[in-house]
């Protein structure tokens, strides 16, 4: 039964505050998955995968460690992606970044019929009714539209956490009477472009609002099989005020960060408590504040997210693989032991500029565009990647390699 807001909030005096008190649901308040049993290890098939996302290369390249063949659609269709994937092609709508329904699912008709199986990731937060469309006759690797729906529903995804004890800041479905301290944001944004300050410009509607919270903007990868989580990592993640209006873009993130032992366990209880209620599958990931040695849930994101690739090399055969895996019900029995500390970082345009036939991106680069690509400022342009023992030497060596990157492409744009 769907829940009405009446049903999931305070309607009281406090102008729309998610209660705080925890009541209990008058029917379940997430889909039920079916439990299945641990599989064995996924023999790739010769059908391949159809991967759609924003970007789609780390999937791939995950996809190739594991030897399984996969099909891109995303809003880049890269150079690597496109040598990686069995093929490759762009489904951006035409002035956003964003889907184009059309274009998509006759992509995947043409490119990946059915039975191939459909493995999402970012792009459908605020779309699960095109996930359902494409997903219709295809095994389904990856949560449910009604999960994902769930899950980035404020009303119901932050009176869960109320209900399981799990912190997170202040949150109104009805703008506060002074916005300030406060953010809005998009429930089915990706990226950190669905967040704004709450006092920059009118909300869109649908839009909620959350008090921000000073102090480390941490988030923790891990694999869930609809009963269990297993925690693979957690990263320090910073954002990029790229363009106008915009100040909370994903600007990357560093991998392998280590935790209080007790705060560990806390994670890992409320990560359990997550999943067992809503039935999470596959990789997904959990942003969060980490201040005083308290943590403070931010936003999940049903998906495989960008930090996976932070932790990939590790796996013989790629998280990929292990989302298939969890998918089916099976988890590892422990994390893989970390034999590097990993960083990467996007690149965003700061001039206008076009990527010419001779410009040559260094080995240290991914999501590299075609020759004769086009960018505006604030545009993304590829991601830059480091890896040392230890996170201070990782950081040094990214932010070097981010500033060579961005002076030779000024250069190549003057």
């Amino acid at each position: 039964m769907t829940i009405r807001p009446t049903e999931a909030m305070d309607t009281g005096s406090a102008g729309g505050v998610v209660s705080t008190r925890p009541k209990p649901f008058r029917s379940p308040p997430f889909p039920r998955r079916p439990l299945r049993r641990p599989c064995r290890p996924v023999i790739p098939p010769r059908v391949p995968y159809l991967v759609v996302a924003i970007t789609g290369r780390a999937l791939a390249a995950s996809a190739a460690r594991g030897g399984h063949p996969v099909v891109v659609l995303d809003c880049f269709a890269d150079r690597d992606t496109r040598a990686l994937a069995v093929a490759c092609r762009s489904v951006v709508a035409a002035r956003r970044l964003r889907f184009d329904r059309r274009t998509l699912l006759k992509a995947g008709e043409e490119l990946a019929p059915i039975p191939a199986g459909l493995v999402p990731g970012s792009g459908f937060e605020g779309r699960t009714g095109l996930l359902a469309r494409l997903a219709r006759g295809r095994p389904l690797h990856g949560n449910r539209p009604d999960v994902v729906a769930a899950v980035r529903d404020p009303a119901r995804f932050f009176r869960l956490l109320d209900q399981l004890g799990i912190p997170h800041p202040e949150v109104r479905l009805a703008p506060p009477s002074d916005p300030r301290g406060w953010l809005v944001k998009q429930p089915g944004g990706a990226g950190g472009g669905h967040i704004r300050p709450a006092a920059s410009r009118r909300a869109p509607v649908g839009a909620y609002y959350q008090r921000f919270e000073a102090g480390q903007a941490l988030s923790v990868l891990f694999l869930a099989d609809g009963r269990r989580a297993r925690i693979l990592g957690i990263n320090r993640q910073w954002t990029a005020a790229a363009r106008p209006g915009a100040p909370f873009l994903y600007g990357g993130a560093v991998g392998g960060l280590t935790v209080p032992a007790a705060l560990e366990r806390e994670i890992r209880a409320g990560l359990e408590a997550l999943v067992a209620e809503t039935g999470l599958i596959g990789l997904n990931g959990l942003d969060f504040v980490l201040r005083e040695g308290r943590w403070s849930v931010l936003e999940l994101n049903p998906r495989p997210t960008a930090t996976f690739e932070l932790y990939d090399p590790d796996y013989p055969r790629g998280l990929f693989d292990w989302h298939l895996r969890a998918c089916q019900g099976e988890l590892p029995d422990r994390a893989a032991t970390r034999r590097a500390i990993r960083a990467h970082a996007v690149v965003y345009a700061t001039v206008a500029g076009r990527t010419g036939p001779r410009f040559n991106f260094p080995d240290w680069c991914r999501d590299i565009p075609v020759p004769g690509s086009q960018f505006s400022p604030g545009d993304p342009v590829c991601t830059v990647h480091a890896a040392a023992t230890d996170a201070h030497r990782t950081m040094a060596l990214l932010r070097g390699r981010n500033t060579m990157l961005e002076r030779a492409l000024r250069r190549a744009a003057a």
